[in-house]
């Protein structure tokens, strides 16, 4: 496709990064227009897209769309197109840039590498496999217990620190605080101090969870970490930062294409670092799509 067929779909995240993102979209910006190529962009408000992103792509004619923000932006974007068989350009912008990491394994590309990659007539492409929990779909993991205690709470807590201080000054209160629930997986109960279920090897920005983890394959990576004993929880964590913990005897670990995770009472979770709080989570392959590389 010459860049002249090209009509491409910005889907721009102001808050991404605590508003670093801006500079990235005036440099995008300037990209498209020196280049001459045909687009609209739509900036996320964070709640209530639907209405106006699925007004604007039925009247016009996309064959590409730019996602410029971080992994909640990938998130809202593939929870809110009205389809997703229209190839995806990620431009990190973001805190984690969490699938960036996974698609980009030697690296993400400078910016003008990522802007490049609109005036390519045949793009390369990798398949990426999407999943639904529940009634939202997610692309990089899921999480409970432990790590969706605190994106959950991160999320609803302001202060005076940016993102990253805040996350892990939770991360601090819940190693010493955080008591284990119980939980039920694919019907087998469990004391669970973490759950994940991740289609990509790397989450929470640092996080290398599922190191085996492959974003086409059709698996989800399961690791469950058992209940830990609090002053152990300081030896484990770095393991499971650095992907060495998946040996341990506290830790199991299998690949998945569907599980079921239930519990009494609400569990706090995440997808994709979005946060959830229901007593049942069904998870499940959903579709797969397509992004530029």
């Amino acid at each position: 496709m010459s860049k002249d067929e090209r009509h491409i779909l910005v889907i721009y995240n102001p808050e991404a990064q605590g508003g670093a993102s801006a500079k990235v979209w005036e440099e995008y910006e300037r990209f498209l227009t020196s280049n001459l190529l045909k687009y609209s962009c739509y900036t996320t408000l964070g709640k209530n897209d639907a209405g106006p992103l699925l007004e604007l792509i039925q009247t016009n004619d996309f064959n590409l769309i730019s996602i410029l923000g971080g992994d909640g932006t990938i998130n809202l974007a593939i929870n809110e197109l009205p389809h997703l068989n229209i190839p995806i350009h990620l431009i990190p912008a973001g805190s984690g840039n969490d699938l960036a990491k996974m698609t980009y394994p030697e690296g993400i590309p400078s910016l003008k590498h990522l802007f490049n990659h609109v005036l390519q007539t045949k793009p390369t492409t990798q398949s990426v496999d999407i999943w639904r929990c529940n009634k939202r779909l997610f692309v990089n993991g899921f999480g409970c217990g432990f790590d969706g205690s605190i994106a959950y709470n991160t999320k609803f807590k302001k202060g005076i620190w940016g993102t990253k201080m805040k996350y892990w000054v939770e991360i601090v209160k819940h190693i010493v605080l955080y008591s284990s629930p119980t939980i039920i997986v694919n019907s087998t109960e469990y004391r669970t101090f973490m759950l994940s279920a991740a289609n990509g090897s790397v989450y929470g920005g640092d996080f290398k969870v599922a190191p085996e983890a492959n974003i086409s394959d059709g698996k989800l990576d399961v690791v469950r970490i058992k209940k830990v004993w609090v002053p152990l929880r300081f030896f484990y964590l770095p393991l499971v930062l650095l992907g060495k913990h998946l040996g341990k005897k506290i830790v199991s670990y299998e690949q998945l294409d569907q599980l079921t995770i239930s519990a009494n009472k609400p569990i706090p979770a995440h997808l994709d670092g979005e946060p959830m709080n229901e007593m049942e989570y069904k998870i499940s392959k959903e579709v797969e799509i397509n992004m530029l590389v």
